[in-house]
């Protein structure tokens, strides 16, 4: 590489030497310019990237996405037909309509994209109104269906590569469902 950066420098100086023969005719003299090249420092120097290989960690590759992941799926399964039988008892409970609930999950499935986004989804606020208030529960309840029965499928069916991460992150995906209030970072 340092041959090549050599060979640029001569180039570069013998453009800057180079000037237009006076007896050519319309061609104004160009004034010299005066480039100072230093010595690239001998600093940190770039690494070479081994296709296949990262420098991450697995541990910290295999947990990036997890919260985001679980937090779009249950706001899908909320709105699929399946989730239907065990919304039905709950909307009942709550005095909810299933299309406000379903606006909801989406509005939920298309702004989750981290803990705290996912955390507003599920934590119930003194200034929520009354549908705001039972959505929430009945979000927490179905997601709470979907860690317990429906989880595994979804993640041996999908293309998540790293499969037994998201398995082992489902019981504390589960225990943050349940106490929204403590939903501040998934990793110990």
């Amino acid at each position: 590489m340092s041959i090549l950066k050599k060979k640029v420098r001569l180039i570069q100086e013998k453009k800057v030497q180079k000037e237009p023969q006076e007896n050519e005719p319309n061609v104004k003299p160009s004034p010299k310019k005066v480039t100072i090249k230093s010595e690239p420092s001998p600093g940190p120097t770039k690494r070479r990237k081994i296709p296949g290989q990262a420098i991450t960690p697995e541990k910290i590759r295999c947990a990036k996405n997890v919260v985001r992941n679980y937090g779009k799926a249950i706001a899908n399964f909320a709105c699929l037909e399946i989730a239907l039988p065990y919304l039905k008892t709950k909307l009942e409970q709550e005095g909810l309509d299933y299309t406000d609930f379903v606006s909801y999950a989406m509005e939920a499935k298309r702004n989750i994209e981290n803990i705290d986004s996912f955390r507003n989804a599920l934590l119930i606020k003194k200034e929520d109104s009354a549908t705001c208030i039972s959505c929430k529960k009945v979000f927490q309840f179905i997601g709470e269906v979907f860690i317990k029965y429906f989880s595994v499928n979804w993640i041996y069916n999908t293309k998540i590569l790293h499969k037994l991460a998201y398995v082992k992150y489902r019981f504390r995906i589960l225990r943050r469902l349940r106490n929204p209030e403590l939903f501040t970072y998934l990793k110990s």
